[in-house]
């Protein structure tokens, strides 16, 4: 974690216990999701002068890279220790959780791989067409056509100008895209 967890304690006395308890479960999560910026932790008791709706609550907020996590349980059965420590491993679980689901959606997201930046020349240019051929630095011939420029125009290219170019694999064999003029023709 890049920085200290922060745990507040509302309406309940400070416990070493209950510190201890929490920085283990924050050592859990961070076995399952380990890029976790920070956590917070607050724990909400009882209000002594209420008769009713006597409730622990746990919230917990789990800062990460992309959309926080944010839990919150609540219990109110029995004494109020284990009340205390029942919501928190209802919290934890539930942040534990929806980690791991976030590390299963990361793990299906693929980067599509782009091709690499090639250079060449400009071989032959069938300007009526609309089609031509460069002489990649490696010296293969890839075809090109006019849909395949991003700068410049048509016009302006010659032969013997210098491009740059991504090469894709299509039907009937290696094309360029993405070309861009690197100089003026002939240099």
């Amino acid at each position: 974690m890049q920085s200290s967890p922060i745990i507040s304690f509302r309406n309940i006395d400070r416990s070493e216990q209950l510190e201890e308890l929490i920085h283990q479960q924050i050592g859990r999560l961070e076995k399952v999701y380990p890029r976790i910026v920070d956590c917070e932790v607050v724990i909400h008791g009882p209000q002594k002068r209420r008769t009713t709706g006597r409730e622990v609550n746990v919230k917990i907020t789990v800062r990460v890279p992309g959309p926080d996590i944010h839990v919150e349980r609540s219990v109110g059965k029995g004494e109020e220790q284990q009340d205390i420590t029942l919501a928190l491993h209802r919290a934890f679980d539930a942040a534990r959780r929806e980690l791991r689901e976030r590390v299963k959606k990361m793990a299906r997201v693929e980067v599509k791989p782009h091709p690499p930046v090639l250079h060449g020349r400009i071989d032959r240019l069938f300007e009526g067409e609309g089609y031509g051929f460069i002489s990649a630095d490696d010296g293969r011939d890839v075809y090109f056509d006019r849909e395949s420029l991003t700068t410049g125009s048509w016009d302006q290219l010659r032969v013997d100008m210098k491009v740059r170019f991504r090469e894709e694999t299509g039907d009937k064999g290696p094309f360029a895209t993405n070309i861009a003029a690197i100089s003026p023709g002939g240099q």
